[in-house]
């Protein structure tokens, strides 16, 4: 089976106060703005001209944008949707600065756009406040109501590929054509996003995250640790609208579709089980709460 995405793209996030939003994502993790217009404030960490986008409104989950790998890919998605009887929501851009998008709701409500490339029009290097500066947006991990369902819309619709899954298949993560072990990742769950993520350097990144929370008079949620599936280091901690954002090192790439099999993870441990966390100390409570709802 042929990739139709390249690569994790944009996360939108609707806020009361967009700037706020935009200006605590910079200071702890080391995004920059590269753009305001309107109500909508647009970050980046790479050459990319967005990787997050707020805009105003009550605190939700406006669209998870992935990079397709051509302007046919995006095609081929909008005809499998239509084929698979999905709510196709729009055919346009939801932001500037990419040409064709598809927006789609997925089985449990999560919303999706498919897209081109968005431009590169953003020096790599830049001077940022304080945080260390991620590499790039890594992946999402949604909760679904029916996670079987959602795992087919992945590989039969968007054309991912599983990379692991719990034994009891309640947990599935997906990867696109860039090799990460997942770009999208699920849970059982009421639908929502659980968190979005960025892609490091090092540990003294993740240590510098932690010391930004602190002279702001907050704390990491949960974290540092390693994760069974996937195998990145991690931490994470609530953004101002309640949602989780990880931070992570390390993460898995497999550069053989051919001779690589998904793994069954056991969690008859639950939450302590070493699929979670390979260093063995499970997670808060704080870290089980639900993350934004989508919008619609």
């Amino acid at each position: 089976m042929t990739y139709l995405i390249r690569q994790m793209g944009h996360v939108v996030v609707s806020t009361p106060d967009p700037l706020a939003a935009a200006q605590d994502l910079a200071e702890v993790v080391g995004l920059r703005i590269t753009e305001q217009a309107g109500d909508a404030v647009y970050l980046s960490s790479n050459e990319r001209h967005h990787e997050v986008t707020y805009v105003r409104g009550a605190p939700s989950i406006v669209a998870i944008g992935l990079e397709a790998e051509s302007p046919e890919a995006v095609d081929e998605v909008h005809r499998r949707a239509l084929s698979d009887g999905l709510t196709v929501l729009s055919d346009r851009p939801i932001g500037p600065h990419y040409d064709k998008a598809v927006r789609i709701v997925a089985p449990g409500k999560a919303i999706f756009e498919i897209h081109t490339p968005i431009a590169r029009n953003q020096r790599r290097h830049y001077n940022y406040g304080g945080g260390p500066r991620p590499r790039r947006i890594e992946h999402i991990n949604a909760f679904a109501p029916d996670t079987l369902a959602f795992g087919e819309f992945c590989e039969k619709t968007l054309g991912l590929k599983l990379s692991d899954k719990t034994a009891d298949e309640g947990l599935r993560w997906y990867r696109a054509a860039d090799g990460y072990h997942h770009t999208i990742a699920m849970g059982p769950g009421e639908s929502g996003l659980h968190h979005y993520a960025f892609d490091l350097h090092a540990m003294e990144d993740l240590m510098g995250i932690a010391d930004n929370l602190a002279r702001k008079d907050r704390a990491l949620v949960w974290g540092p640790g390693r994760h069974g599936a996937g195998g990145n280091i991690f931490t994470y901690y609530a953004d101002p609208n309640g949602c989780l954002v990880e931070n992570s090192i390390e993460l898995d790439r497999i550069d053989n579709d051919a001779t690589y099999e998904p793994r069954a993870w056991d969690i008859t441990e639950g939450l302590a089980g070493r699929w979670l966390n390979l260093w063995g100390t499970p997670p808060t409570p704080a870290f089980l709460r639900p993350g934004l709802a989508f919008a619609g």
